[in-house]
């Protein structure tokens, strides 16, 4: 086994393309509900989140307020593969 493959073996950080796995339902989603970065600010600020997560590999703590809808975009990227990572609207309170 190569240091390089036990070095994957041994890590509990995901990889660049885990990272890009964690994010594709994500980006799925909001192309789904039409939420562009081109149309919305929030989106935008939650997409260069998203491209620092995966480039990176630093997790990301996302509480982003979404005036449009009245809505908050809350969650977590998380870099620890057995943690799930997770991005959700709710309601401002």
């Amino acid at each position: 086994m190569s240091a390089e493959s036990a070095e994957s073996v041994v890590s509990s950080d995901r990889t660049k393309e885990e990272r890009q796995a964690q994010v594709r339902p994500i980006l799925e989603k909001l192309s789904e509900l039409k939420l562009y970065a081109s149309k919305f600010a929030p989106v935008k600020m939650l997409m260069l989140q998203i491209k620092d997560y995966v480039a990176n590999g630093e997790a990301q703590q996302i509480n982003i307020v979404f005036p449009e809808f009245g809505r908050r975009i809350k969650g977590t990227l998380e870099t620890n593969r057995w943690v799930e990572s997770s991005i959700k609207m709710t309601e401002i309170v």
